[in-house]
């Protein structure tokens, strides 16, 4: 089963290595004739960085103008508002967050539990710096109180539920067996993404594999 979803042309296609992250994230453009020319994945960049260290409510063009050492101009050069830069952000966000890993868990030739394992293992291989968890749980307290973001938490949602349903497949399973391991794949990886336990990256690893064994035992007759 593939998995079908409406983007706009114009997103970023980045290998990532959290459920929510660029591998390659850009740094921040040095002050003077450099800067006057920002791009518009640049503001989107630094909302991000803005958003994991705050909310989205805080997110402000002159802040933004500011950290990066350029005018409100250059902001309006991509943007009509603030509201389009929030727009772009979340289209971003969810193009990370669904199209961008999918890709990277087919990239690889090998069977259903290891691609499992490998999925599943991604926030606890993804340096801390990379700020995907936060990002993520930013998104989901902002999706509470503002419908745009809680319709793009929702075709998220969705989305991943669909591809862990086809992991399922590829072990296998069907029906209503296959949706609730989906389920709880689902689940696990994104509370290894956003739960603070102290635990190393060992432990979090072997909690991933005996997991992985687990939703891909066989199914009871």
């Amino acid at each position: 089963m593939e998995i079908s979803v409406a983007f706009p042309a114009r997103l970023v296609d980045n290998p990532v290595m959290s459920i929510t992250s660029d591998r390659n994230e850009p740094s921040i453009r040095p002050r003077g004739a450099a800067a006057s020319r920002l791009t518009e994945r640049e503001w989107i960049d630094a909302a991000f960085r803005h958003i994991a260290k705050a909310n989205f409510d805080d997110i402000r063009v002159e802040e933004l103008a500011r950290e990066m050492g350029v005018t409100k101009g250059s902001f309006y050069w991509h943007f009509r508002n603030r509201q389009h830069l929030v727009e772009r952000v979340l289209e971003h966000w969810m193009d990370r967050a669904t199209i961008q890993v999918t890709r990277w868990a087919r990239s690889e030739e090998e069977g259903g539990l290891e691609r499992l394992e490998r999925l599943l293992s991604l926030p606890a291989n993804t340096p801390p710096d990379k700020r995907g968890a936060e990002i993520e749980l930013a998104v989901r307290s902002w999706a509470r109180r503002e419908k745009l973001a809680a319709d793009t938490v929702r075709k998220v949602d969705e989305v991943r539920a669909d591809f862990f349903r086809e992991l399922m497949a590829d072990l296998g399973l069907d029906g209503e067996e296959a949706a609730k391991r989906a389920a709880i794949a689902q689940s696990f990886m994104l509370g290894e993404a956003l739960l603070q336990t102290g635990r190393t990256k060992a432990e979090r690893l072997a909690t991933v594999r005996a997991c992985a064994e687990m939703i891909a035992a066989p199914a009871r007759p």
